[in-house]
C-alpha cells in the first residue's frame, strides 16, 4: 500500500465537521479573553457558591468580597444557572417565611 492511498482512505474516514458560526467564535473568543491564570473552575465554584448565594441574599457585597467568582459566572453559563437557581430558591425561601 502506498502512502497516498493510506492518506485517502484516512480522508474517506474522517466526516466534515461543521462549520463554526460567529456568534459562537465570537463568544470563545470572548471567554479565552477573560480567562486569568488566578481563575477558578468550575467545581472550586460549587464548593463555594450557596455561601456565596447567602451572602449576596442578605444584601451582603459579597460580589466585592469574591470578584473571581463574580467573574466566573460572567463567563461560565452552567454556572450562572445554578447561581440564578440557588438565589431564586433563597429569595422563595424568605418570602414563604414572611407569609
Amino acid at each position: 500500500m502506498n502512502i497516498r492511498n493510506l492518506i485517502n482512505r484516512i480522508r474517506g474516514r474522517v466526516s466534515a465537521q461543521p462549520e463554526i458560526t460567529d456568534e459562537a467564535a465570537l463568544k470563545f473568543l470572548s471567554v479565552l479573553e477573560n480567562l486569568h491564570e488566578e481563575d477558578i473552575s468550575c467545581s472550586e465554584i460549587y464548593a463555594i457558591l450557596d455561601e456565596f448565594v447567602e451572602e449576596e441574599a442578605k444584601g451582603g457585597n459579597a460580589h466585592k468580597l469574591a470578584p473571581l467568582i463574580r467573574d466566573h459566572l460572567g463567563i461560565c453559563p452552567e454556572c450562572c444557572d445554578e447561581y440564578e437557581a440557588l438565589l431564586s430558591v433563597i429569595e422563595h425561601t424568605k418570602e414563604d417565611a414572611k407569609n
